[in-house]
């Protein structure tokens, strides 16, 4: 046999391989390789096998769940769960994509949208812990809202650097929900500067597309940091992630006379355990804010600091109840958090919980403060699926489910979930209020882009001044990406 027919032979040994077994779990695909057209590949001939009979469709989900396990232990630069490094496509449609010739540098188009809606059945409607005077604090029966509306691009430049510009339009408002670049040559270390989120915790840093529940968890809500200018360090290791910035207080406006104030935070996460179909994860994260502050002459040269809002409201934006820090923390000189996450996953179950401690140092006098809360929750994927833990980034990412909805092909991936939550910001003269909140779930997965979400939510909220509201509400989400 001659060399060049030896090397043919090879080569086909290799492909075919690559169809029969997938990619080895700790391949790194490179650019130029096959391995994202070959799992696509993978799945269109499942799908086919399984219409034309070959397969069982227990054949078939088993297939599929390898398929999809072999794909997520696989790098992807840009972060994206669909896209497993480069292709030799040029355009890609469906997420679309166009990547250069050489595989050096890809651009992407990104966005997505919330459609919102909810019903009030609280006992009280009229008469609500939102508005502290008596007899006030009025919300509506029912409600609808775009709660996100977002449209943005990212990239990949010389195999450098990552990009990405995102704008949300919400509230009236357009705002940067990510304007940054970051470098990656050095890995496993990775500098990022511009627009970014603030590190701290699973739900914050896990993208709200990935989210069990339609908003964050109360005490998630309420203290999390903000997006703001500023430059991060990652190191992201194969069952850990190490972070730290430094954040500004800057956005898109700059007011003259407002010094905008800085952070430090920081954020381990490590994976003590990680199984074909189960993962353990831990966290502890820490943030100290100098607040912003505007020098005021009267005698004295004082600071008058600016007035901080830490709020959550009913667990729908659809019913926009402020049932927790419904009133502004005045005199703030600096903040300090302290965060615990834990979360773990056997099979189709998962589970994950968060302690968030707050203390507020203030100013003229006025008493420190210490506020906190904690939430516990637990879902189940009816249809055997799995949630997409990444533990080099300490967070997760988009479920794929076994069999897109289709009539008579497939159901999608059906998932129920409970949580609870408690929140408590009253301390010393300060009324944030306390809350108890309950939330049932259940989530529909057409797609990989495509979900449906239905909440029960009860709550029992209540503040210094003896008001209380108690109730339930009912929400319910369309939400796609692309």
């Amino acid at each position: 046999m001659s060399l060049k027919r030896l090397n043919c032979f090879l080569l086909s040994l290799l492909v075919s391989g690559l169809f029969l077994f997938g990619t080895p779990a700790n391949a790194v695909p490179l650019p130029g390789t096959l391995a994202d057209s070959t799992a696509s590949v993978q799945r269109e001939l499942l799908q086919t096998l399984l219409e034309n009979g070959v397969i069982s469709p227990e054949q078939f989900e088993r297939l599929m769940r390898q398929s999809a396990g072999d794909a997520a232990r696989s790098r992807d630069l840009l972060g994206d769960d669909d896209d497993f490094g480069y292709t030799q496509t040029d355009i890609r449609t469906r997420r679309f994509r166009v990547r250069s010739e050489d595989g050096r540098d890809l651009f992407r188009l990104r966005g997505r949208l919330y459609i919102d809606g909810a019903g009030n059945f609280l006992d009280d409607r009229k008469n609500t812990v939102d508005d502290s005077r008596p007899n006030r604090g009025n919300l509506a029966r029912y409600g609808t809202i775009i709660r996100s509306a977002r449209i943005g691009a990212e990239g990949v430049m010389y195999e450098d650097f990552l990009w990405r510009l995102e704008v949300d339009f919400r509230d009236e408002e357009v705002r940067l929900r990510g304007a940054y670049l970051e470098y990656i040559r050095l890995n496993p270390f990775r500098i990022k500067i511009g627009n970014i989120k603030e590190p701290f915790g699973l739900e914050w840093m896990n993208s709200r597309n990935r989210a069990t529940f339609m908003e964050r968890a109360a005490n998630v809500d309420a203290y999390k940091p903000d997006w703001n200018l500023g430059m991060e360090l990652a190191w992201q290791g194969s069952r850990y992630s190490l972070s730290t910035a430094l954040m500004s207080g800057g956005g898109l406006l700059n007011e003259r006379d407002l010094t905008g104030g800085y952070a430090f935070a920081g954020r381990a996460t490590v994976a003590p355990y990680i199984g074909f179909d189960s993962y353990s994860h831990l966290g502890f994260s820490s943030s100290y804010r100098v607040n912003a502050f505007t020098e005021r002459i009267d005698g004295n040269f004082d600071q008058q600091y600016a007035d901080v809002r830490m709020r959550t409201r009913t667990g729908t934006r659809a019913i926009d109840g402020r049932f927790i820090g419904a009133d502004d923390l005045d005199d703030v000189v600096d903040i300090t958090r302290y965060h615990a996450e834990a979360a773990f996953g056997i099979g189709p179950v998962h589970v994950q919980g968060e302690y968030t401690i707050v203390d507020v140092r203030r100013d003229f006098l006025k008493p420190d403060l210490s506020l906190g809360g904690w939430y516990v929750q637990a879902g189940w994927f009816l249809t055997g699926e799995r949630r997409n833990y990444r533990p080099d980034r300490g967070n997760f990412g988009a479920v794929v489910p076994n069999r897109n909805f289709r009539p008579g092909f497939g159901p999608g991936a059906l998932e129920l979930a409970l949580r609870y939550a408690q929140v408590d910001s009253n301390d010393e003269d300060y009324d944030g209020g306390e809350m108890k909140h309950f939330t049932a779930g259940l989530n529909w997965y057409l797609n990989r882009e495509t979900r449906l979400m239905l909440n029960y939510i009860y709550l029992d909220a209540e503040r210094l001044n003896g008001k209380r509201t108690k109730g339930s509400l009912i929400a319910a989400r369309v939400q796609f990406e692309f």
